[in-house]
């Protein structure tokens, strides 16, 4: 006998979480990110508009830089009041659905989010978020208004990828950068250090096989890519950080003391700024401190490298052959 006629399915059912999720695509005025959606919102002009009703893709490749990547006006900084005041995750709220809900004391409960006198916000929370929107400003299609940290933010609460309470419902698919472009802009490789834990040596740029091979490619090829470095401790609830290494940077594949572009920048800070500013200044924090000195953590030392990437006008396939190859050089230079 077949039994499937007897489960409780049928067409009327509400729609899936999925298709309930995709209704942050039509928060475009809120979002301020035309990459983010499709259709009518982002056409520039009545003739992108079919007449019939019906709505036309998003080029979301359409107009992306040529030669090397323009950084004017980056880095972002985490804590631009434009942005900086925007809460990510309301720790009150993250307190009570852990202890109603899932059971913890409010001891513990406390323990799982930092407390800050004016809140978990970008300021505080959103070196990642910072590093994401500017992976967007290089690499997607320009967005109108242009992706920051706090359009981003904005995105990943609509699409639950994070909620205020700390309610996550994105099924393990992590790559928000993936969702809010239609996939032109990927992670595509992701390399975990874990310094500080038992039997992992310390990572720097001249050691990361994956960094080499991106400093040997020159700044024109280097334009379908940017890496995101993780500093600090392995564990990111208060010491490690993220930062974009410098798609211009011209030093040698065996400095570790890399240029690079950080949200915990100061808006007043001299350039070049490298990986031992970037420690010096965030290390400001005595809980980051702390966190560093109890995992020996040093100035230019890596907690992990992680490569997004453009895909190709058809979509068959990335752009990521030449760090392929210079990746598998630099993998079998140093496996001899």
């Amino acid at each position: 006998m077949d039994n499937r006629s007897t489960l409780p399915l049928s067409h009327s059912t509400p729609p899936a979480r999925r298709d309930f999720l995709r209704t942050f695509l039509g928060a475009v005025a809120s979002l301020g990110a035309s990459g983010a959606v499709s259709g009518c919102a982002t056409a520039e002009s009545a003739s992108d508009c079919p007449s019939d009703g019906t709505t036309k893709p998003f080029d979301y490749l359409a107009a992306t830089p040529d030669g090397a990547l323009d950084v004017s006006g980056l880095p972002l900084r985490q804590d631009d009041p434009a942005w900086g005041a925007e809460v990510m995750w309301d720790r009150d709220l993250v307190i009570q659905a852990a202890t109603e809900l899932d059971g913890y004391s409010t001891a513990e409960a406390a323990l799982l989010l930092r407390e800050f006198d004016d809140g978990n916000n970008i300021a505080n929370e959103g070196c990642m978020l910072t590093c994401l929107a500017m992976v967007l400003r290089l690499l997607a299609a320009p967005a109108t208004p242009p992706w920051t940290p706090r359009t981003l933010n904005d995105a990943a609460h609509e699409a639950l990828y994070y909620s205020l309470s700390g309610l996550s419902m994105t099924t393990l698919y992590a790559d928000l950068v993936a969702e809010v472009t239609g996939g032109a802009v990927q992670l595509c490789l992701k390399e975990e250090y874990l310094p500080g834990e038992p039997g992992w040596p310390r990572m720097r740029a001249s050691s990361s096989a994956l960094v080499r091979a991106y400093r040997t490619l020159s700044p024109e090829k280097r334009a379908n890519f940017v890496v995101m470095l993780k500093t600090g401790t392995y564990d990111d609830t208060v010491a490690s950080h993220y930062v974009l290494l410098h798609p211009n940077d011209a030093g040698s594949v065996d400095d570790d003391d890399v240029t690079v572009l950080d949200p915990a920048m100061p808006a007043d800070a001299k350039v070049p700024w490298r990986l031992s500013d970037s420690a010096k200044v965030i290390t400001e924090d005595p809980d980051i401190a702390a966190g560093w000195q109890d995992a020996a953590i040093e100035p230019t030392q890596l907690g992990g490298a992680w490569v997004f990437v453009r895909w190709g006008e058809n979509r068959d396939r990335s752009l990521l052959a030449p760090l392929v190859h210079a990746w598998a050089s630099e993998l079998s230079t140093r496996s001899t």
